[in-house]
């Protein structure tokens, strides 16, 4: 008997530490924010079509393609100590309004970015 009560005063003592240490020193929180890119060309004119990847600390973590408004977006699961860059690349030529010129940007610091492309 005095060792189950004991058992079960070890087991409650140790959840109470688990709890109060996560409220004093705060337990990892990771927020899935939405990461915009807006593509344009020189005239302000969104540009359809661009291939765009997304990398943190370069590794690919998603991609995709820009729509008709020039936009692609991404949720990302944000961590503090990780770098986000985006790579914008043309990859079906005068398609879409010209031969444009890739371009890498960060977007570690901010959740929406506006890239304008070189032909």
């Amino acid at each position: 008997m005095k060792r189950k009560f004991s058992d079960t005063l070890k087991y409650l003592l140790t959840g109470s530490f688990s709890v109060v240490f996560a409220a004093c020193y705060g337990a990892p929180v990771s927020l899935e924010t939405p990461k915009v890119i807006k593509a344009s060309d020189k005239n302000s004119q969104p540009i359809k079509g661009l291939k765009v990847t997304v990398y943190e600390n370069d590794s690919t973590i998603g991609n995709g393609f820009t729509d008709d408004e020039g936009i692609f977006e991404i949720p990302i699961e944000q961590m503090d100590k990780n770098t986000y860059k985006v790579s914008i690349e043309d990859i079906d030529g005068i398609e879409n309004g010209g031969e444009f010129i890739s371009k890498e940007a960060d977007i570690t610091t901010s959740n929406f970015i506006e890239v304008t492309l070189d032909q």
